[in-house]
């Protein structure tokens, strides 16, 4: 499609058909066809395009341009052409009443449009023009019916059009005036005919109409008697869905509180709606007990707080609310599994979330009454829950799709989080209702006569609730894990579930340690077991890490179990991580000379393994075992740690148990000598894995949490890993080499033997950064970023030092000007970062406070364009700060350079006047010490070039500026 065609009847016409025919052209025509939408032309060839010989699709073309051009383009047509303008498009709609159907709806939505255009003053009381027009045979050529249709059409798109249009807040108050008068004429009009007279076609618009009009505003109370047709419409199957939405956004409307009585009169209506749902489920109706469940929770979910008022009020309102929670009780509970059987159970659990954060906000004394009402209910809803988180008949679960499969798991995990909530209303009564059941489910699967998801549910229950369970409970949390001892584990869910309970109850254990010995012998087995390892490893790295005080004494039994599991060599690449992670903490309450015992059995075949994959050529088949052996380590050397810095009383415990230390102080730490052991095999790995992201990232990964550990004790080893960085870094860039750089640096970058190799780590990191500022920037956004933070932490710890080194701080300034202008909201804050301390480091050096004077206006220039909107309105705090910066040190300069500013006409934008520059000028003079003020006279400069100062979406978003 050419642009240079004209926008013609014709040629629009065989564009939308080229639209339509011809996918490859479709972005071209769309392009152009836009373009026609907005010209002057469309006011005359969108009636055309209407023509009854014309194709549906240009049809709804032109019926589409009109409402363009009435929503945006009502300026273009004078005043004069209101009333034709209207005319025809009455017209128009009679032309289409008979369909087609998508051409009728789209000139009924025009109709609102233009409705909206002459409200008040050119269409006074348009609404009541509209019905009476209809109603009084205005076109007689059609039946009462289509009348009635079309009207009906227009009264449901108009309270949408006025949601939908763009409005100012003075226009918006005023139409909302308007269409309110309006529901004067509307609500009776709908009385009459939300009846049983009433055509079926009728009443499905009218109820569609209602919905809408409530959605607009249309006060419940007035619409009382609307709200009661409309739950008899529930009873007509084929008004039964739309009845249900119209009833979901009388419930749901933010105004609807304010009508206490009307709501509480409307209880009646709800529990009419119980035997319909009873007979639906005994009927298995999917369709009609989930649309009764979205009435009933939009009801409870939006007047919770009316609900837990009433329950204490008159009997007859108290049994109604009763019943109502009865209601969504069942809604809750509906028969079988989720997704499967049913998919709208889960909608209720916002509403039992609300109850009990409504409860929570009683105070104490004035609570026991409600409780007494409520905890029956919740005791209820506990076992309901717990029953829908049971897993179904293992040949059931089977024939689900992953999808479904996914959707349980997160049913269940949604039903933990309502469960956990309720904790905190019924305390230790749950705890022990919990116990004492499953205490009985235990015996009843002893003999054979319960499942085993009945008892995996409890214990998924059990782990809900762990993390509101007080430290201090030891009434019956002992008794739990007593009582997990005598079930006889039968399935590896089963089993899943019963480690992942003991790891969510590991920090209360550590207040418990007496509660180990009951748990360590099932998470031990089930290391070994490649089926549950995952929520084994899980939950004894848990164990481990909570419980560094109470560990020592079960030590022996944890690493011989790990020795164990790795020799099996069954569990999958995260666990055999996480379990090495737990082999960490275990050695760490350890002394050192059994450390180096265990160590040398369990890592040594780690360590011969590491070195014949870095004997082997790079190759897909390889990669995966590559990056979990390299972890292996890191994750070891995360976790151990012989210098621990507990609490105080954990600290005692900890040298209580730990053995007398047996070797000489100056004796290397086990990670040094691990580290020195696998480095050369690790270098190998790097040097030949530079270009695989994840491998370098684990290789960082092991020599960060090493050095982390080792501080200082590190420097020896220094010397090899400083080549390998500054070589690697030099094929292949990244920021995890970059972020391993910056804490050798920090580290003991001062340190006298270091300092040649900190200055060659400075040195060639910038200068391979800067060349990729030759190259496209953006590919590299994430590099630079981490660059960026890297100048700015050597500037701010280690200035004279950087200072000194043989950089090109000329290009590295320039560099960072540069990154200002990229996209990422990172990459700038990083820049800014550096920025600010290199300009504050300048009156103390003179080589810094030459650059900035001599290519200070360069910056100063991003800065303004930044500002004028170049750049994204959530960087402008970091720009202001770069300019307080520069307002603090170079106070002289910047004016000059901003006084290039103010005579420069059109620059930073085009909106901003000679006069407006000068006041940016002087109002940052005038606070130039003021970091908040000067922030706001940054974000008021930029509003004001980007023509958004004054208005209403400027203030809504001056909050995230």
């Amino acid at each position: 499609m050419q642009t240079v065609m004209d926008y013609s009847s014709a040629n629009v016409e065989q564009a939308v058909l080229q639209f339509y025919q011809n996918p490859s052209l479709q972005s071209n025509v769309h392009f152009w066809l836009t373009g026609a939408q907005i010209s002057p032309s469309a006011w005359t060839f969108c009636w055309e395009l209407m023509g009854p010989t014309k194709s549906v699709e240009v049809q709804f073309y032109g019926a589409s341009c009109l409402h363009v051009k009435i929503v945006r383009f009502w300026h273009e047509i004078s005043p004069d052409q209101h009333e034709p303008l209207k005319s025809k498009l009455l017209e128009a709609i009679i032309q289409f009443s008979t369909g087609p159907k998508v051409i009728l709806t789209r000139l009924c939505v025009g109709l609102s449009a233009l409705i909206l255009q002459l409200l008040p003053d050119d269409w006074p009381d348009a609404i009541q023009n509209l019905i009476t027009t209809f109603q009084n045979e205005g076109f007689a050529s059609l039946s009462t019916v289509t009348r009635c249709q079309i009207l009906l059409e227009i009264l449901t798109v108009l309270p949408e059009e006025f949601f939908s249009t763009n409005l100012s807040h003075l226009r918006r108050t005023i139409l909302r005036q308007e269409l309110t008068k309006g529901l004067e004429h509307v609500v009776p009009l709908l009385q009459n005919l939300l009846t049983e007279q009433s055509p079926l076609e009728i009443y499905q618009i009218a109820l569609r109409a209602f919905a809408r009009w409530v959605d607009f505003g249309l006060p419940i109370d007035r619409a009382e008697i609307l709200i009661r047709f409309v739950f008899k419409a529930l009873h007509n199957s084929q008004l039964f869905d739309i009845a249900v939405d119209a009833l979901v956004s009388v419930f749901a409307h933010p105004e609807a509180h304010r009508y206490p009585v009307t709501i509480q009169r409307l209880l009646s209506e709800v529990l009419s709606l119980h035997e319909m749902f009873s007979q639906a489920l005994v009927e298995e109706d999917k369709e009609v007990f989930e649309g009764i469940c979205r009435v009933v929770v939009s009801l409870c979910e939006n007047h919770t707080k009316l609900i837990v008022e009433s329950v204490l009020g008159p009997e007859e309102l108290k049994q109604n609310t009763m019943s109502i929670l009865q209601m969504i009780l069942a809604c809750s509970g509906l028969p079988g599994y989720f997704p499967v059987d049913e998919s709208c159970s889960d909608q209720t659990f916002l509403f039992w979330y609300m109850l009990q954060d409504e409860l929570s906000m009683i105070s104490e004394e004035d609570l026991m009454p409600q409780m007494e009402v409520f905890k029956p209910m919740f005791f209820s809803l506990i076992e309901v829950l717990q029953r829908k988180a049971r897993f179904p008949p293992d040949t059931d679960y089977a024939s689900w799709s992953l999808e479904e499969k996914e959707q349980f798991r997160c049913y269940r995990q949604d039903i933990a989080d309502t469960l956990m909530y309720f904790y905190n209303i019924l305390d230790v009564d749950l705890l022990a209702r919990l116990v004492n059941c499953l205490t009985s489910l235990t015996q009843s699967f002893k003999q054979g006569t319960q499942d085993w998801q009945t008892i995996e549910a409890i214990l998924f229950v059990f782990s809900a609730i762990s993390e509101s369970v007080p430290p201090d409970e030891k009434q019956y949390v002992p008794k739990l894990f007593s009582q997990l001892q005598e079930i006889p584990f039968a399935n590896s869910q089963q089993i899943s579930t019963a480690l992942n309970m003991i790891g969510s109850f590991a920090e209360w254990m550590h207040w418990h340690p007496d509660t180990l010995s009951c748990v360590l012998p099932l998470v031990l087995q089930g290391i070994s077991n490649r089926e549950v390892g995952t929520s084994a490893t899980i939950a004894l790295k848990d164990l481990t890490r909570e419980n560094l005080g109470n560990i020592q004494p079960y030590a022996h039994q944890i690493l011989i179990a790990c020795q164990s599991a790795f020799e099996a060599n069954a569990l999958k690449p995260r666990d055999l991580l996480r379990l090495m992670s737990s082999v960490g903490h275990v050695l760490s309450v350890m002394s050192t000379t059994e450390i180096m015992q265990y160590l040398d059995k369990m890592i040594t075949p780690h360590i011969k393994h590491l070195e014949t994959l870095a004997a082997l050529e790079p190759s897909p088949s390889i990669r995966g075992d590559v990056h979990t052996t390299v972890n292996i380590f890191a994750w070891l050397f995360g976790s151990l740690d012989t210098e621990l810095e507990c609490g105080d009383e954990e600290q005692q415990h900890l040298s209580q148990n730990r053995p007398p230390q047996q070797h000489d102080p100056a004796e290397p730490k086990p990670i040094s000598v691990i580290l020195e052991k696998i480095s050369p095999a690790i270098q190998k790995i790097a040097y030949a894995w530079t270009f695989d992201t994840d491998i370098i990232e684990a290789v960082c990964d092991l020599y960060k949490k090493a050095l982390q550990k080792l501080d200082n004790e590190y420097v020896p080893l220094s010397g090899d890993l400083t080549q390998l960085v500054i070589n690697i870094y030099q094929r292949c860039p990244s920021t995890a080499i970059i972020d391993l750089c910056k804490l050798m640096l920090l580290t003991f970058g001062r340190e006298e033997n270091f300092i040649p190799l900190s200055k060659a780590i400075i040195e060639n990191v910038c200068s391979r950064s800067l060349q990729m500022f030759n190259a496209a920037i953006r590919n590299y956004t994430d590099v630079i970023e981490g660059f960026m933070c890297f100048l700015a932490q050597v500037m701010k710890k280690l200035k004279k030092f950087f200072v000194s080194c043989n950089c090109d701080l000329v290009s590295i300034f320039q560099a960072a000007i540069l990154s200002m202008a990229l996209p990422e909201h990172a990459t700038v804050k990083a820049s800014c970062s550096f920025l600010i301390e290199f300009l504050n480091a300048a009156p103390e050096n003179e080589v810094i406070k030459n650059i900035v004077i001599t290519h200070g206006h360069i910056l100063v220039d991003r800065i303004l364009r930044a500002i004028g909107g170049e750049s994204q309105r959530g960087i402008i705090d970091y720009i202001a700060d770069v300019v307080m910066a520069l307002n603090k040190n170079f106070v002289s300069q910047l004016s000059a350079w901003l006084k290039l500013m103010i005579d420069n006409e059109g620059y930073p934008s085009p909106r901003a006047s000679k006069q407006d520059k000068e006041n940016f000028a002087k109002n940052l003079q005038r606070h130039r010490m003021n970091k908040k003020k000067t922030r706001e006279v940054v974000k008021e400069f930029t509003l004001l070039c980007r023509g958004l100062l004054g208005t209403e979406y400027a203030e809504s978003v001056a909050a995230f500026l």
